[in-house]
Parts: C-alpha cells; structure tokens; sequence
C-alpha cells in the first residue's frame, strides 16, 4: 500500500514569481531584406527571416509585451525601430522575480543563426539582445526547449 504523504507548498515564492514581471521574447517577421536605421546604431542590413529580441520589465510585463504589438508609439528602444518595418508575430512571456534577461540572451544565442551586434544591450555586457533565424522559431522544438527550460525547468524549489 502506497502511503500519503504531505508536502509543503512554498507560497510565498509562488506568489512572488506569478506577479507581472519577467522576461519575454519577441518574435517579428520580416518579410524581405531590409536596411533599417536603428537609433545610434545607425543603418543595419536585415535579411528576411524572423528575429527574437529578448527584453524585461520589471514591473508591468503585460503593458510593455502589448506595447510591441503596437506600430504607432513613440520610439524609446532599438526595437521600436524595427518593429516600425518588421511584423508582429507573437511575444511569450517568462515570469520571474529575477532579472533572467542576459541568461535567455546568451542561450539563445546558441540556437539563433544570427545576433545584431550591440542591438537592446546599451545597458549591459551582452553582445546582442536581438536574434536571427530563417525559420518560424515557434515551428523549433529547440526553442520551446529553452522556453520550457526559462520557464520552468530553472526552478528547483526550495
């Protein structure tokens, strides 16, 4: 006979890891090699495929993923720049009371077939925070590899 046996439920790193903060990933499209102005980084050749860029907010993750969907805003981050030409495809959020951001960056540097040199990394060490693939990364079983691994796999409960 199998016993029951009870297990404590730590809730209060639950709570702190369900607010609305994290990490995401942005996928655009775009449909064809462009020449994009990106703020001081000035003009940058993109080939067509899809880029992910992985960004944080701290606080109101929501607000920040629903303000990439938008075309119209005003500009703030090198993304903005190339959201203004390349197509929303999808955002995934990767909730986290710890800043994950450069963790995902350089792991998803691994897999991407392409980086953007210094793109969304003015305020850190990382080489790149946007990356290049010629396929749908939603159709890569290594990408939702390291989604699931952001996401969940990283947690080892106290």
């Amino acid at each position: 006979m199998n016993k029951v046996r009870l297990i404590e439920i730590p809730c209060d790193y639950i709570q702190g890891e369900a607010k609305d903060r994290g990490s995401y990933l942005l996928v655009l499209r775009l449909k064809r090699k462009s020449n994009i102005n990106i703020g001081r980084l000035g003009k940058i050749s993109f080939r067509k495929g899809f880029y992910i860029y992985v960004g944080s907010a701290m606080t109101n993750l929501i607000k920040r993923m629903e303000r990439h969907r938008r075309i119209r805003k005003r500009r703030h981050w090198h993304i903005d720049d190339l959201r203004e030409v390349a197509e929303f495809h999808s955002v995934l959020a990767i909730r986290s009371y710890a800043r994950l951001e450069c963790e995902i960056a350089k792991v998803f540097s691994k897999i991407a077939e392409c980086k953007i040199p210094k793109f969304g990394s003015s305020d850190c060490s990382c080489e790149s925070h946007l990356f290049g693939m010629s396929k749908d990364p939603l159709q890569s079983d290594e990408f939702h590899k390291l989604i699931q691994y952001f996401r969940m796999d990283r947690y080892s409960l106290p």
